[in-house]
């Protein structure tokens, strides 16, 4: 079956137009897409005992923590904040345009 043809039996079975279902389905997953890169995040900040990616960073120029693989590590965890961010973006667009100020 069509994705097309599912959206719009669901749309239909649920009483929800084919556009606002698409909105709510595209939220709910960059919502999770979110909580999963949180999770990761704070795993990440756990390991190493700070609480952003910039106190890594200090503590490894300090020589604090070893340089390998910590320096992975923080490349890795300042990828997650800006992977975060385009999120955080996006949500707030669409929060904007379905509901305008």
């Amino acid at each position: 079956m069509k994705t097309m043809t599912i959206l719009k039996e669901t749309s239909e079975r649920l009483g929800i137009p084919e556009d606002a279902l698409l909105r709510e389905s595209f939220t709910s997953y960059l919502r999770e897409r979110k909580r999963s890169l949180m999770a990761e995040r704070f795993e990440m900040l756990s390991r190493y005992g700070v609480n952003s990616p910039e106190e890594l960073r200090r503590r490894i120029e300090r020589g604090e923590i070893s340089e390998h693989p910590t320096w992975e590590d923080y490349i890795e965890l300042a990828n997650l904040e800006d992977e975060l961010t385009h999120l955080e973006d996006h949500l707030h667009s669409i929060y904007t345009e379905v509901l305008p100020r």
